[in-house]
């Protein structure tokens, strides 16, 4: 029979209820420091409604705790990795520290080679080659580096391609689940960002910088500085479809924030400029105005303020197909399988699981999105089951 979790610091909703005791909250106390009902947190709580990201933000600050530490994933947690993946970060974690030290390797590397090379990293990590990307970002940093220092427009051209490269590993570390090696990334992007001569860099640096607003659940700070973006982004395609970026990461922070109208106003913004334009989809490292991330930010959205019928409705009118962009498509299926459990279909939201699975299998395994949907199916329906316990062994996640 499934019961839930084997150990407290399995569950978000476990931790959440140990650290209220510790300060002395009741539950109605932290639903309304938390800004949601005091049913969610007895949902939560108890297992039965997987928490959202905006969920367990506001409860951290609520209760003078990490994000991570009710989602278990302590900053200074050694992470279980395969071998490969505990080497590259470590190569990526020295190249980084070398900034004012680099050592390159070999005949210098032309500009246009090391642009070609991040050309490369970037399809890695579409692919979810993360462990390959961690590589070849480590060799590139040490002749952007020397190369950044030039003066002039061929200065400007090196720190442009160093700016793309700190912005690819911020993205590669996060996927490794390395969130220091991330932060010192993006601090480098956001400070480099002005010193590149081009403009919209400083929009995609700000773009990147709202993802630690997302974390902390601090929507309206983030949209304040989505907002202070758009006034160095032009009106070139390159610079639309980076507009497109920040108003998708707008539409998620307003719904996080629980505005669910004024996200769907900028879905309808990023839309209309998808529609009347012919945007390039990836005019920079990272940046994705493609209709797929369009859509998949359109079906999202809901399942923030827990309304997963609404989330299953976009998603029906929205097939999100795309073998180009497996991550974004995996994400999409996590998504919907948490709107499943919320509109009370146990089978769909099983289904999508194993459909994120199949498309996106690394990255289904470490979300933690996943582990507490598999919580919240296991919770509500505790008939022995064998595809819900086949998916939990695949994902590492015990169920007594």
């Amino acid at each position: 029979m499934l019961r839930g979790m084997s150990a407290d610091r399995e569950n978000v909703g476990r931790r959440v209820r140990a650290a209220r005791k510790l300060v002395g909250m009741t539950q109605g106390q932290l639903a309304r420091h938390a800004s949601f009902s005091e049913s969610l947190v007895k949902k939560v709580e108890a297992g039965s409604a997987p928490p959202s990201p905006a969920f367990v933000a506001g409860c951290a600050k609520a209760l003078g705790v990490k994000v991570a530490a009710l989602y278990g994933t302590l900053g200074e947690e050694v992470v279980s990795q395969p071998s490969d993946d505990a080497n590259a970060v470590a190569e990526l974690r020295s190249a980084l520290d070398a900034w004012d030290d680099p050592r390159p390797e070999g005949q210098p590397v032309t500009l246009d080679a090391l642009v070609q090379r991040l050309d490369v990293v970037s399809k890695q990590v579409l692919r979810l080659d993360h462990a390959d990307a961690a590589y070849s970002l480590a060799r590139s940093f040490h002749h952007l580096y020397v190369i950044a220092d030039d003066n002039g427009r061929a200065g400007e051209q090196a720190r442009s391609a160093l700016h793309d490269a700190y912005r690819l590993a911020a993205t590669v570390a996060g996927r490794l689940r390395q969130a220091d090696l991330a932060a010192i990334a993006s601090e480098r992007h956001v400070q480099l960002a002005g010193r590149t001569g081009e403009p919209t860099r400083v929009a995609i640096s700000a773009f990147h910088r709202t993802t630690r607003h997302l974390q902390y659940g601090d929507y309206r700070t983030g949209l304040r500085v989505l907002d202070r973006a758009r006034e160095h982004v032009g009106t070139s395609s390159a610079d639309r479809a980076v507009s497109v970026q920040l108003d998708l990461r707008a539409a998620v922070l307003s719904a996080r924030a629980g505005d669910q109208d004024e996200a769907d106003g900028y879905l309808d913004r990023a839309r209309a400029l998808s529609a009347e334009h012919a945007l390039p989809a990836e005019p920079f490292f990272g940046i994705d105005a493609s209709s797929t991330n369009i859509a998949v930010h359109w079906c999202a959205t809901p399942v923030e303020g827990y309304d997963g019928t609404e989330a299953v409705r976009r998603a029906g009118m929205t097939p999100v197909v795309d073998r180009k962009r497996p991550e974004r498509v995996g994400h999409h299926h996590i998504d919907m399988a948490r709107a499943w459990v919320l509109h009370g279909d146990r089978e769909h939201a099983l289904g999508e699981l194993n459909a994120a699975r199949q498309v996106a299998p690394r990255a289904t395994r470490n979300h933690p999105s996943v582990r507490e949907t598999v919580f919240a199916l296991a919770t509500r329906d505790r008939r022995a089951t064998d595809s819900l316990a086949e998916f939990a062994r695949w994902a590492g996640i015990q169920l007594t």
